[in-house]
């Protein structure tokens, strides 16, 4: 059976039910045949499909190309134009709405399956090829920013030299007791600030000194709890998982301190004045080139492992469009800030070879994690971690992941097979229940990602109890059991896991139900 669904709008009812028979008998999903263009609109608003088989000349207020026009626009579902006559005004008036093609009525049932599956290849096609030119955009503009940063810091450098230089030397020659040496003294004082920003600067641009030494990075965050517990407000709760006998890095231990505390001061501040959670995490993950290629920033990163640092709070979240912008310099979502956090931040990091990664979502909080390669040498202590994750024993089974996110679904899917299970994917709500509709005997557990587009968590488990009351399904978040679990009745859920964790944490969970 194919997972694709498709919609029919078609006036003509015999018409319609004809091309609903042909696209069944092929093992397609096929919605009710629509003869009006509003009412098909209102079903996609509450409905996922994958493709829209459109009449042009529809009846009612809209034709077919207007309602293509509204359907790319609001849903970006690929629209086959289907027609019994097309005159040059109205292909060109197609063209211009980005339809991916049409088809001549009447037409064979091959013919509509060929087009229908050209039109998901090249729609895939064209998704992929977005993702990859708005990554080189970010890249492009990421190191034009670099380098005017880099160059504005060198300059301002040389001219705070000679302000301070000359302000020194005045100061030397005036006597203790003149007046001017106060407004003096205050200029020296707003000189050395320029001071430091212009250090923020180059940090960013990635020339900032680095003086390295042997770290394990749970051991040094545990040094600074006090600290970094000082740096919140009282309503405010930093909890800890830090994974023991991490390998080392290598890393500037006053750097990485300004950088941890950046990270614990922007997400006390995206809590604001409401009470909240900052989760500090640190793990051992491996990062191959397709986890690391969006996280790159036109800089070159080894694949392997990584030893990383999360700081996950559970404030406002970010828009699509302030992630876009959360690494360029002075960009500030606060009404009073250099905006030097995070960019200044990134480029210390990647001063150490390593890069950061930010998940983000609107009103449910926001994930930052640091990512530092291990250092030379530690390819026996790795080893032992990672053994030490795999010695478990292991139920076997089919498992369903169900996961909208490609990078997490890869490394979950290869964790999983590593330890002997089979995985079924699926990429969003729909996508599981149509599987485990299929699939519920040989399915023994699903993973659940609790935040999707379209059908949530809370929808998706409710349909998979529908077809099977007994479902064990594990929920997996990058926000707390608490807040992640609470539209769920105690007990429904076999278990849950939150984002990140390692293989270890992984395999506990999946025995502790499993057995």
């Amino acid at each position: 059976m194919h997972k694709a669904k498709i919609m029919i709008v078609e006036d003509e009812g015999l018409v319609g039910l004809d091309i609903q028979s042909n696209l069944q008998d092929l093992g397609y999903k096929v919605t009710p045949v629509f003869a009006d263009a509003n009412a098909a609109i209102l079903y996609l608003s509450e409905e996922h499909v994958d493709l829209v088989l459109m009449d042009i000349h529809l009846k009612g207020q809209l034709d077919g190309i207007d309602a293509a026009r509204t359907i790319r626009e609001r849903f970006d579902i690929p629209v086959l134009f289907l027609t019994a006559f097309a005159n040059n005004e109205v292909i060109q008036r197609a063209k211009g709405v980005g339809a991916f093609g049409y088809l001549l009525k009447p037409f064979k049932a091959k013919e509509l399956e060929v087009m229908v599956e050209i039109i998901f290849s090249k729609h895939k096609v064209d998704k992929k090829n977005a993702i990859v030119n708005n990554q080189l955009h970010r890249a492009q503009k990421y190191e034009s920013l670099r380098l005017m940063a880099g160059g504005v810091a060198h300059q301002f450098n040389n001219n705070l030299h000679a302000v301070l230089g000359n302000l020194s030397l005045v100061l030397e020659e005036l006597p203790a007791e003149s007046h001017a040496r106060i407004g003096l003294i205050e200029a020296e004082k707003a000189a050395w600030k320029a001071a430091e920003l212009s250090k923020q600067m180059l940090a960013f641009s990635g020339h900032g000194h680095v003086n390295t030494t042997e770290l394990d990075v749970s051991k040094f965050i545990s040094q600074l709890k006090h600290l970094l517990k000082s740096l919140t407000s009282d309503s405010v709760f930093i909890g800890y998982d830090l994974t023991d006998d991490l390998p080392f890095i290598v890393a500037d231990p006053g750097q990485l301190k300004q950088v941890i505390f950046s990270l614990v001061i922007n997400a006390t501040e995206a809590i604001n004045k409401t009470s909240g959670i900052i989760s500090v995490k640190t793990g051992l993950i491996y990062c191959d080139a397709e986890f690391l290629s969006p996280i790159r920033y036109n800089q070159f990163l080894d694949e392997g492992y990584y030893v990383y640092i999360d700081v996950i709070d559970t404030g406002h979240g970010m828009s699509s469009s302030t992630m876009q912008q959360v690494f360029d310099p002075f960009f500030s979502t606060k009404f009073i800030g250099r905006g030097l956090g995070l960019p200044s931040s990134l480029g210390l990091i990647q001063a150490h070879r390593g890069t950061i990664k930010i998940l983000s979502t609107m009103g449910k909080g926001t994930s930052v994690k640091v990512l530092i390669p291990v250092g030379k040498n530690q390819s026996d202590h790795i080893e032992k971690l990672v053994n030490s994750t795999n010695s478990h024993t292991t139920v076997t089974g089919t498992i369903l992941l169900v996961e909208d996110e490609d990078i997490v679904s890869q490394v979950t899917r290869t964790m999983l097979e590593k330890q002997g299970y089979k995985v079924l994917d699926a990429v969003n709500g729909f996508d599981a229940v149509n599987i485990y509709r299929e699939k519920s005997e040989e399915i023994v557990l699903v993973l659940l990602d609790n935040t999707m587009a379209g059908m949530s968590g809370e929808e998706t488990f409710k349909s998979l109890k529908e077809i099977n009351p007994d479902v064990l399904v594990i929920l997996s978040s990058g926000y707390g059991r608490e807040e992640a679990t609470q539209k769920f009745a105690d007990g429904d859920l076999a278990g849950f896991i939150q984002k990140p964790y390692n293989l270890k944490t992984l395999i506990t969970s999946l025995q502790k139900v499993l057995s």
